[in-house]
């Protein structure tokens, strides 16, 4: 009868110091180590000063090494509200629009939760123009939505 239980019942103390010794007896494969963090990027080289020339009568004709080049910097990404401005309209059969109840004119929506005046163009989450008859959406990426709709996700302008 040799069993772990056997083990822990003849051993004194297995039930503390016993239990680590038992848990290497398991057949469960350890977890896998965790991957090593990339090195930091080593900082440039300096640029090699001209060494003199050991002729005094002679001038030099050897240009001076040029300095690196900086690097250009990134070119600025599109705001989303630009990029979603530039879309199709949002269908209003579109099921993402189904599911907010989305209407592209505010006056023909049946939704209870629609206040008198509540439209897209004056929600927080418009990214349109004043004046602009559709804009961006962060609801409806990539696409606009009409400054005269509404949906349930509608927050009022502070």
């Amino acid at each position: 009868m040799n069993t772990r239980r056997h083990f822990i019942r003849i051993v004194p103390l297995a039930g503390i110091a016993g239990l680590a010794s038992l848990a290497a007896c398991g057949d469960k494969a350890p977890p896998p180590a965790a991957a090593p963090a990339p090195a930091p990027m080593p900082a440039p080289a300096p640029a090699a000063a001209p060494v003199p020339s050991t002729e005094a009568s002679a001038p030099s004709t050897a240009a001076a090494p040029a300095a690196p080049a900086p690097a250009p910097a990134p070119a600025p990404s599109p705001a989303p509200a630009a990029a979603a401005a530039t879309g199709p309209m949002v269908d209003p059969a579109d099921p993402g629009a189904v599911a907010l109840g989305y209407v592209s004119d505010a006056a023909s929506s049946k939704n209870t939760k629609r206040v008198a005046g509540a439209a897209c163009a004056n929600c927080a989450l418009f990214a349109g123009k004043a004046g602009d008859s559709a804009g961006g959406c962060p609801l409806f990426a990539g696409k606009r939505v009409a400054a005269t709709g509404w949906c349930t996700a509608y927050a009022k302008k502070a």
